[in-house]
Parts: C-alpha cells; structure tokens; sequence
C-alpha cells in the first residue's frame, strides 16, 4: 500500500510540471482506471507470494488484461498522462483504489478467520 502512494507522489509532482491538459480522444473513465489499476495491483502483489494452487500469476501477461479490458496500452498510457497532468482527478482514482483493494483484503481477512475457526473446531 505505501508503495501505492509513492507511486502516486511520484506521478503527481512529475504531473504538476505539465501544462497541457488536453483531453485525448479515447480517455478511460476514472472507473476504468480503478478497475485496471486495481487488477495490475493484485497481479504484481501475488506474484509476491508461493502459490501452491495450479494458477500461476506469472502467466498473466499485459496483452491479457488489456484484453480483460478491452483496451490498448495506448489508451491506458494516454489516458494515465492524462489523469496525472489533473492531480486532483488522480488522487480521486488512487483514492478509489485504496478503497478497493481494502475491500478486498478485508473480504480475505474475514474468509481467512472463518477458516482459521472451522480448522480450529475441527480439531477439537
């Protein structure tokens, strides 16, 4: 998570040196680059962990999830200059971001104890 927001620092103060804030045709929605974002986060941080399951992270490459996306990385890198030359739309999004992906590792969290207490029960 800390990582997410240098990443974010990084971007927006190389962003605020830019004055042209020209729209470009194919923009992605601030939504649309939650959820891409989101998935290159939850990617890149599972590749972290020993996967004991058949599926392999390494094996999702970018094409997919732009495939996933129905975009191309041209639209994703125009549309990233774009929202990081507007530093309040992008802390918007990475706001939205971080609230996602704390949704999900408390969703975990939650699964995980449930877990942990049927195994307790079951031995007992």
């Amino acid at each position: 998570m800390k990582k997410l927001i240098l990443l974010g620092i990084l971007i927006l103060t190389f962003a605020c040196s830019n004055k042209d804030n020209t729209k470009p045709n194919n923009l992605m929605s601030e939504d649309e680059m939650v959820d891409f974002l989101f998935d290159i986060n939850v990617i890149n941080s599972s590749r972290a962990y020993n996967n004991r399951s058949d599926l392999n992270y390494y094996n999702i490459n970018d094409s997919l999830l732009f495939n996933k996306h129905e975009i191309d990385c041209l639209k994703f890198v125009n549309s990233n200059f774009y929202y990081a030359s507007n530093p309040k739309q992008y802390l918007k999004i990475y706001s939205k971001l971080e609230y996602k992906l704390n949704q999900l590792k408390d969703s975990l969290t939650k699964e995980l104890d449930i877990l942990t207490i049927k195994r307790r029960d079951s031995l007992n």
